[in-house]
């Protein structure tokens, strides 16, 4: 069988499905590390109609000097189950899907990286970790087009029925075109990405904006680990100054906007890739366990 390959001409990521409680079963990729860095693991959480692959670029990079990874398709994405029940995408389920995935494959350091709505998927299963003093503890957290409120808030889209949302699928998506991506991106890139979200359902897509809770500001307010908030400077679904506001809420946490747009580890994986480096060398130099402010 020949092995598939993304835009890039890199295999795609697909790992196993694990069921992670009745009902849920998810497809997660998990490469175990080697040498000096095989007990730092990071966890890579896409956003919503997203895929793991998409972190397909700083996941080679990683890979290649021997930390421990792990990504994910979100029920209701990729390869993952695709249940149709609304409550089975609530905001709580999520995020107890996330700490089982953490809890299974967690090391002596542990780095979440989130993107979009895996950003707060993210902050909500760190606050929850720390809150109930799991162990081991986490080490860093990188947010990628993240914020400080819930996504979307009462949005009008979540009162059509999923048969309008249909029709309108081409005109939601030339939207989410134009306010997602730099206009300098490489369309064959888009075209590509695109393409793998044309059997995303709709409604999934709905459960998921209802469902959105994101965690409080006293609930961040817990978080005291290295954190990083990226932003692109386009992006018209996250923009700049929505994490430039969770930054403020987040303390001890560094905020920088890069040349891009919305897509920012598709964009630009080099730069994303060099930050969180950057945030594994931080950890790296604390014991385990210890608290960087």
């Amino acid at each position: 069988m020949v092995e598939a390959r993304s835009f890039d001409g890199l295999p795609r990521l697909h790992g196993q499905w694990v069921e992670l409680s009745p009902g849920r079963r998810l497809n997660i990729t998990h490469q175990p590390g080697s040498g000096i860095n095989a007990d730092t693991v990071v966890f890579f959480c896409h956003g919503g109609g997203g895929n793991q692959d998409q972190w397909r670029l700083p996941w080679r990079a990683l890979q290649g000097l021997g930390y421990s990874l792990v990504a994910w398709d979100l029920l209701g994405h990729g390869l993952s189950d695709k249940p149709d029940a609304p409550e089975a995408y609530r905001w709580a389920a999520l995020v107890d899907d996330y700490l089982r995935i953490v809890e299974r494959y967690a090391g002596t350091r542990n780095v979440l990286v989130g993107h979009s709505f895996g950003s707060g998927l993210t902050l909500s299963a760190a606050a929850h970790w720390q809150e109930q003093a799991r162990q081991p503890a986490l080490s860093a957290l990188l947010l990628l087009g993240s914020q400080l409120q819930r996504p979307l808030g009462k949005s009008p889209l979540l009162s059509l029925p999923v048969w309008l949302l249909a029709l309108a699928r081409p005109l939601l998506a030339k939207g989410f075109r134009e306010r997602a991506w730099h206009p300098s991106t490489d369309p064959r890139l888009v075209a590509y990405e695109e393409s793998l979200t044309r059997h995303n359902r709709l409604a999934v897509f709905k459960a998921l904006v209802a469902g959105a809770q994101w965690p409080s500001v006293q609930a961040l307010a817990s978080l005291h680990l290295p954190i990083h908030i990226l932003a692109g400077e386009t992006d018209g679904l996250t923009p700049p100054e929505a994490g430039r506001a969770l930054h403020e809420h987040l303390p001890g946490s560094q905020f920088e906007v890069l040349a891009c747009g919305h897509q920012l580890m598709l964009e630009q994986p080099g730069e994303v890739t060099d930050r969180l480096l950057a945030l594994l060398a931080r950890v790296a130099g604390a014991r385990p366990g210890e608290r960087l402010a």
